[in-house]
């Protein structure tokens, strides 16, 4: 394998195992990410750490200082609610760009959505949402819009969706809200009616985003 395209690989599993842990708390905000240390931990050298370190600074869930190094700025509620609200933009001029939907990208939905509903009769909630987020990447995805897919999986969705999750089920709305929903959601694509199709998009991701409202 290419020394090159080994190294692009090793960063992107790097970069995606250190936004886990800056979502989920492991790396607490103001956290000095030192690039000896992390190199050490994944046994590489320091350039692969250095790139993954550039590209989180990207996101802005790190800064980085001359003298001072890297520091984990960290995702709170306020960028969490911001995410969610350019989620929402992109996912309904995705819609509004995908209808009318072919029998493929119908199939697929179709799909998700049933494992969707099969997780959430299991109580599986991890399934649920691996369901839930293939689902609207597929939505993402059928706008055929390659600067769309870029910028949702370089936020990540597959963690914030799960901060997300037990954010929900801590305030006790349930271990996997919007099933409903989604149903509506498809069948208004199906119909090929944007106008509810953006209504019911609209609803699951405000109730998604309202987990990061104040108590």
């Amino acid at each position: 394998m290419d020394t090159a395209f080994k190294r692009v690989c090793m960063r992107d599993r790097i970069r995606d195992v250190l936004v886990a842990r800056i979502l989920d708390g492991t790396y607490p905000s103001g956290l000095q990410l030192k690039e000896l240390s992390l190199a050490r931990e994944f046994n590489v050298s320091q350039a692969p750490i250095r790139e993954a370190l550039r590209e989180l600074e990207g996101t802005g869930l790190v800064t980085s200082e001359r003298y001072r190094g890297t520091r984990v700025r960290g995702a709170d509620s306020v960028e969490m609610r911001e995410s969610y609200e350019l989620r929402l933009m992109m996912e309904l001029r995705a819609i509004e760009r995908s209808l009318p939907l072919t029998p493929a990208m119908i199939d697929t939905l179709q799909t998700c959505l049933t494992g969707m509903t099969d997780a959430f009769a299991r109580g599986n909630s991890e399934a649920y949402i691996d369901w839930a987020l293939r689902f609207h990447r597929g939505i993402v995805e059928g706008a055929g819009n390659g600067t769309f897919l870029k910028l949702w999986d370089s936020l990540h969705w597959d963690v914030r969706g799960r901060i997300a999750l037990r954010r929900l089920a801590a305030r006790g709305a349930g271990r996997a809200p919007g099933g409903a929903m989604h149903i509506c959601l498809m069948a208004a694509r199906r119909a090929g009616r944007g106008g509810a199709a953006v209504e019911q998009l609209t609803a699951i991701l405000q109730a998604v985003s309202d987990a990061f409202e104040p108590a």
